[in-house]
């Protein structure tokens, strides 16, 4: 029964940061998003044995698929970084544009 609650804090803790990427970034994110929750769970099952239904190939195979795995996860991870930068940068540009309006009409106003 411990799983079981277990479970639900874990789907419930998924479900708050889809939520934010939703809300963060763009729908583009959150589709990435979603590739990248089936490379952590390809993850969790390479990692942890208990979770294996098949036997895991053999060589070369096994490497593939690790490659790939942390490829997706450091892919996800940077294109994350960098929407967050766009939008910090959009938010500077703005707050910027706002300063220079008031800074020209100064000068404006002193030339007169």
């Amino acid at each position: 029964v411990a799983w079981l609650v277990l479970s639900g804090v874990f789907s419930f803790l998924y479900n708050i940061v889809q939520f934010s990427v939703v809300h963060t970034l763009s729908p583009s994110a959150t589709a990435f998003g979603g590739n990248f929750n089936k490379a952590a769970l390809i993850f969790l099952t390479l990692l942890l044995p208990f979770l294996r239904v098949h036997e895991l190939p053999g060589y070369p195979y096994i490497e593939v698929i690790w490659i790939a795995v942390i490829i997706n996860i450091a892919a996800f991870s940077y294109y994350g970084w960098l929407q967050i930068e766009a939008k910090n940068k959009d938010q500077a540009r703005l707050l910027g544009d706002n300063g220079d309006d008031d800074s020209d009409s100064e000068e404006e106003d002193s030339s007169q």
